[in-house]
């Protein structure tokens, strides 16, 4: 490991909430992931600083379950925390891609 965090899979042995994973027009994928405890807030263009911002929300998947990138539009069945209710997630994007993980952009869908 070329980096100072600690391996995923003991990120997920601490901090992991089980999940699934539907893509558009595939089949579910249980597994599990790991919030972004500190998700970036999306920068603004100069004159819309009076408009409401929201964090980001960031969930890690392992590379292990996942061999591809869930595209936009995949379905996440996950709880925020360990142990609390689920909630559907839409993936929105790809944030990064790690060597042992897919760093994804969900938002919370609207029922």
């Amino acid at each position: 490991m070329s980096d100072f965090r600690v391996d995923f899979a003991v990120a997920l042995a601490a901090f992991g909430v089980d999940l699934t994973v539907t893509p558009p027009e595939s089949g579910p994928v249980a597994t599990q992931g790991v919030w972004d405890a500190s998700p970036p807030v999306e920068e603004r263009p100069y004159g819309t600083d009076l408009a409401r911002r929201e964090p980001r929300r960031i969930l890690a998947l392992p590379r292990t379950a996942l061999p591809s990138s869930p595209p936009r539009g995949s379905v996440i069945e996950a709880p925020e925390a360990a142990g609390g209710p689920m909630k559907t997630w839409t993936v929105d994007g790809l944030d990064r891609a790690e060597w042992d993980c897919w760093r994804v952009i969900v938002k919370l869908a609207i029922s």
